[in-house]
């Protein structure tokens, strides 16, 4: 059987209506098992409905957890993490990652990230994407501690939910929740708290759309 958004959202409790996301069974909100590759849609949509509810019902949920969970997400869990998020995404990936690379030139662009991310065509990685972190030089791999330093000041004077785009960027490179570019940065909160910062200052679009047509890097 096919897994569609509103399945999705039922097996928790809730629903998308036309004013935004619902609770529509309170009980099973509040006690259906929902597996660890769904967590992100879950907790998502709860914290667009109610932050306190989510940070009870995942207590030890952190944005990095959210954003590290995508590469055990399958597809349908992707499509309904955009969606609760306000954003459409194509009902197939894209075998080339093109929907991904637009989206995060875009986000660096609209944002003025590009203090922290730049193209290094010669050195693509994983489906030829060529956006790197500043900080390292990509010929002989050695890092620039000057470089990082910028970095770390210029990310240091962002609005708390530009951190939050801007670290998401960060481990979805990476891979992983450590790294020396965010090391006693501002960066580990927990997943509700930057779900609601996020929409708050209307960049969920983006952050999830970052999530969701993520495939590697």
């Amino acid at each position: 059987m096919t897994r569609t958004v509103e399945t999705i959202l039922t097996s928790f409790g809730t629903q998308m209506t036309p004013k935004g996301n619902v609770f529509s069974d309170l009980y099973r909100a509040e006690n259906a098992y929902v597996h660890h590759t769904a967590v992100p849609v879950a907790l998502t949509t709860f914290a667009t409905i109610s932050c306190a509810f989510a940070r009870g019902r995942f207590p030890d949920v952190s944005l990095a957890d959210l954003v590290l969970k995508r590469s055990h997400m399958d597809y349908a869990e992707a499509v309904a993490l955009a969606a609760v998020c306000g954003e459409r995404i194509p009902e197939r990936p894209d075998p080339q990652a093109r929907d991904f690379v637009v989206h995060l030139l875009d986000v660096i662009d609209r944002h003025g990230f590009d203090v922290f991310y730049g193209r290094q065509p010669d050195h693509p990685a994983c489906f030829g994407i060529d956006v790197r972190p500043h900080g390292i030089d990509w010929q002989s791999h050695e890092g620039n501690d000057e470089a990082v330093r910028a970095w770390r000041d210029a990310y240091r004077k962002l609005e708390p939910s530009q951190q939050c785009l801007v670290a998401t960027i960060m481990w979805l490179y990476i891979g992983r929740h450590e790294c020396g570019w965010l090391r006693r940065l501002p960066h580990r909160w927990h997943a509700a708290d930057a779900i609601n910062l996020l929409k708050e200052s209307g960049s969920l679009g983006d952050w999830a759309k970052l999530v969701a047509l993520y495939q590697g890097w």
